[in-house]
């Protein structure tokens, strides 16, 4: 077993995603948009635009960014709600992880007091399964 294996096994459980992954969203909706005008200035200074050019033409340049900035808008407001969520379920869990032991001779983790012993592996299901009454995530 390395080094590396037994520190991602009883390290504490990341989120699935960091926070600057949130704004991403926000981001590609302000370069689309900034774009979008650009664009539609410099159709709108040609010779007899219509207004449906002016205004619809932009989406063939910018229409990738708006659907990724939407895309990534509406998924980190699934992540938001999913973190208020679980918010004390990660904090009871913090709470076990920060009190747990490692016996490098017996390769086991431990909590004292509690004397079940299991697998560096099973770490994330023993601070968020057997510590917190069974309910699973």
């Amino acid at each position: 077993m390395s080094r590396t294996q037994l520190a991602v096994w009883l390290s504490f459980p990341a989120r699935h995603y960091t926070p600057w992954a949130r704004n991403q969203g926000y981001v590609l909706l302000l370069v689309a948009a900034l774009v979008h005008l650009v664009v539609s200035l410099v159709i709108a200074m040609g010779q007899d635009p219509r207004w449906g050019e002016v205004l619809l033409a932009p989406f063939c340049l910018t229409g990738l960014f708006w659907g990724l900035g939407l895309l990534n808008v509406l998924g980190s407001y699934g992540a938001r709600k999913r973190d208020t969520q679980e918010a004390p379920a990660r904090e009871k869990a913090l709470a076990v992880w920060e009190r747990l032991y490692y016996c490098p001779r017996d390769n086991v983790a431990f909590e004292p007091g509690v004397g079940v012993p299991f697998h560096p592996s099973e770490t994330r299901e023993y601070i968020f399964g057997f510590r917190n009454g069974g309910a699973s995530r």
